[in-house]
């Protein structure tokens, strides 16, 4: 077996030059693409209809065979394994759910438990810990079935089932597209919470910008014909898009967006000097964002706001010194 032509201990998965053709289609789904993924890492595929993305994430678990090129995960190359044994082994949501209406919401969630040959007393009992994981009380939820839920509800249950068998990759193709905006946006945002306790790996597949820079480490911008046109953090394409594509594609309003992304402590200085008492502020401390900070400050009527050190100290930032913070993301001082 070829081994991994990469030497960082921190990839969880390697993608060598992957291309994917259909029988008669004039061009490529995906073309010589090489993407390196690491370990607990949220990272993002985004693009127009048609860019491959999907086609990416279903190679990556073989529901798609590529037609060249190499897969690694955790150092094993996936496209000399076993496809079904491959599948067991990697949490796979998406949008339609694919919840069986037969079973109870506990059956859904332990039915991989059940294919690796698990006791059903572990399963079942791994399923009430993972509906309670993802703020679906057992109690309430676990003996009902999937017509008894909304549809933010199931999409619980389908990242719920998705975890059952601890698997260290979970591949998401539009989660929470098929969800109302409301509770898309509350979806999104327990999601992050649940990624912070678990760290799983995740390669998520979504066309809406800005739910990729709310959701992703690192995001993957396709352009039309496959072509990856930048692979970055969400604040390093907005601040420094690649070229003309992923300017457009992100579209208006990318200072506005960078300001939800920078914390005060990574665009100010905290060598300021203590003058809060001199001016009328608010309290915030360095986690906060810039976003977040302006809007206290603001609606305050304050001059500025006082940032809480770790040290225990405080210091006085100027509405001004934001404002500078917000246009141009680099340390300033007040």
């Amino acid at each position: 077996m070829s081994e991994q032509p990469t030497s960082s201990t921190d990839t969880m998965i390697f993608l060598d030059g992957v291309s994917k053709r259909y029988p008669d289609q004039p061009k490529a789904a995906v073309s010589g693409l090489s993407m390196e993924i690491k370990r607990g890492e949220f990272v993002v595929l985004v693009g127009p209809s048609g860019c491959g993305k999907t086609t990416t994430l279903r190679m990556i678990n073989r529901l798609v065979e590529p037609s060249e090129g190499r897969i690694w995960i955790d150092g094993q190359d996936v496209t000399h394994v076993d496809a079904d044994r491959l599948r067991r082994g990697i949490g796979y949501v998406i949008q339609q759910i694919g919840l069986l209406p037969h079973l109870t919401i506990a059956q859904n969630v332990a039915l991989v438990p059940k294919l690796l040959g698990t006791p059903k007393a572990k399963r079942l009992q791994r399923a009430e810990e993972l509906l309670d994981l993802v703020g679906l009380e057992p109690s309430t939820y676990a003996r009902r079935y999937p017509r008894q839920l909304s549809g933010g509800q199931q999409q619980r249950v389908g990242v719920a089932r998705a975890l059952a068998a601890d698997p260290p990759v979970m591949l998401m193709d539009e989660p929470f597209g098929a969800v109302d905006p409301i509770a898309r946006e509350k979806l999104q945002l327990e999601f992050l919470r649940l990624q912070e306790r678990i760290r799983k790996t995740i390669v998520f597949v979504t066309h809406d910008i800005d739910e990729a820079l709310r959701l992703g480490d690192r995001i993957a911008i396709f352009a039309e014909g496959s072509r990856l046109a930048q692979f970055d953090t969400p604040l390093e394409i907005l601040t420094n898009p690649a070229d003309d594509f992923v300017r457009d594609f992100v579209g208006t309003g990318a200072s506005v967006r960078r300001l939800s992304l920078l914390k005060l402590a990574d665009v100010i200085s905290i060598s300021t000097s203590d003058a809060a008492g001199l001016f009328r502020t608010v309290e915030v401390n360095l986690e906060q964002t810039v976003h977040r900070a302006l809007e206290r400050v603001l609606s305050a009527g304050a001059e500025g706001i006082c940032v809480k050190l770790p040290t225990g100290d405080s210091r006085f930032i100027s509405l001004q010194a934001l404002l500078t913070a917000a246009a141009q993301p680099e340390r300033v001082t007040s």
